[in-house]
């Protein structure tokens, strides 16, 4: 039984691999759009149609976590492939088999939540920007650039050490313990029509499922799980030696092979629909002029007095200190159009991050908006372009 080829477990990597290097920042932000959302929402001026051009993570991850369950976190999620790796190679090489007592696990794993309220209540809520250079991600982003990571991100790169250690001796310890987005997941799963089915009644005494799980819930004590912490990895399903241990969907056990590859087929199908149709909005410009219409009453005095009318070019240091350029078109003396000129970011994840940034500073009439969370240098980049552009039409 050791032998058996554990082929979900194939697509998976197969699948975490492909992810991580095509869309390596989508926890990030879809983190960030979560915080857009949350503000929209707070400060009720939320309008779906209008923010859905820079909400596509937020439609695609967080929506179909809701109904599907959390298999973005174990097959697609960036930084829960790097956890997954870390623990492999420490396995492997270094013969690591710790394993984190039941109660003590069971407590710990609230403190991601911790995580969560306090990003809003400091990030979200009151504006801070404390946590700008903490991001672990970012750090790992800049890996290559010293200069960069001990002058603006030497809390990130230390809380990415933290969590490198602790993933090579936890397997998912980031996703455990103290991933914030992951506490958000862990609650909206529950709803979901999607659980692993195992019947206590037809179970041995050899905790297999309990041994191999992820995440390391106790098993062997449910009947079945449903949302929550279980993150979809599937070793449950290909470990257990009566194959017990199944994936339900609305009351049918289904193939795990088959269920994992419909999933991942209806997140990237869902997420490359609603890519292509917010860019579609974006290139009709109906969302940007409907949010400079309903910011007009209140921008248009201190606009026109700053800015006068034409198209002006700037340039700012994005990632990894490349150059952004960008050019920003006044009308009536409001911002009403920014595109991006030339860039020297990972072209898809600065597509992202364009968009959001780009519609936030045209809705606000101000440079002074929120950096995306985890991309924080590419959008420094854009901001700091706008601003030496604006800065020409004072």
């Amino acid at each position: 039984m050791a032998s058996k080829i554990k082929k979900s477990q194939i697509i998976r990597h197969t699948i975490q691999l492909i992810a991580f290097i095509l869309l390596p920042g989508l926890y990030s932000v879809t983190f960030s759009e979560v915080k857009t959302v949350y503000q929209m929402i707070i400060n009720g001026n939320f309008n779906f149609f209008e923010a859905s051009p820079s909400l596509i993570e937020f439609i695609t991850i967080v929506l179909l976590t809701m109904v599907l369950g959390r298999w973005f976190c174990s097959w697609i999620c960036a930084f829960g492939a790097y956890n997954d790796l870390i623990y492999f190679i420490s396995k492997k090489v270094f013969k690591i088999k710790f394993r984190v007592n039941e109660k003590v696990d069971s407590i710990l794993k609230y403190f991601k939540y911790l995580v969560l309220v306090f990003i809003i209540a400091i990030s979200w809520t009151i504006g801070s920007n404390i946590l700008e250079s903490t991001s672990a991600w970012d750090a790992f982003g800049q890996i290559t650039d010293v200069s960069t990571i001990f002058s603006s991100l030497l809390v990130g790169l230390i809380f990415l050490i933290l969590i490198t250690i602790g993933a090579a001796f936890i397997e998912r310890f980031f996703c455990r313990y103290l991933c914030p987005l992951g506490a958000i997941f862990s609650i909206i799963s529950k709803i979901g029509i999607v659980k692993l089915n195992k019947p206590k009644a037809d179970c041995g005494k050899c905790r297999a499922c309990t041994m191999n799980c992820s995440m390391g819930l106790p098993l062997y004590k449910a009947e079945c799980v449903k949302g929550g912490d279980c993150i979809n990895c599937l070793n449950c399903t290909e470990v257990c030696y009566r194959n017990n241990a199944n994936v339900n969907v609305l009351g049918r056990d289904l193939d795990a092979k088959l269920t994992g590859s419909v999933a991942m087929a209806t997140f990237l199908g869902v997420y490359g629909f609603t890519n292509f149709a917010g860019n579609a909005i974006t290139k009709s410009e109906i969302a940007v002029n409907s949010n400079t219409v309903s910011n007009e009453a209140n921008s248009r005095t201190e606009s026109s007095q700053k800015y006068k009318d034409g198209t002006y070019t700037g340039t700012g240091e994005g990632y990894r200190g490349g150059t952004t350029k960008i050019s920003v078109t006044i009308s009536n003396g409001e911002i009403t159009k920014i595109e991006t000129i030339s860039n020297e970011d990972t072209p898809k994840f600065y597509q992202r991050v364009e968009g959001t940034i780009t519609k936030s500073i045209i809705s606000k009439q101000s440079t002074s908006v929120d950096t995306v969370y985890g991309a924080t240098y590419s959008s420094k980049g854009i901001m700091s372009a706008v601003t030496n552009a604006l800065n020409k039409a004072k």
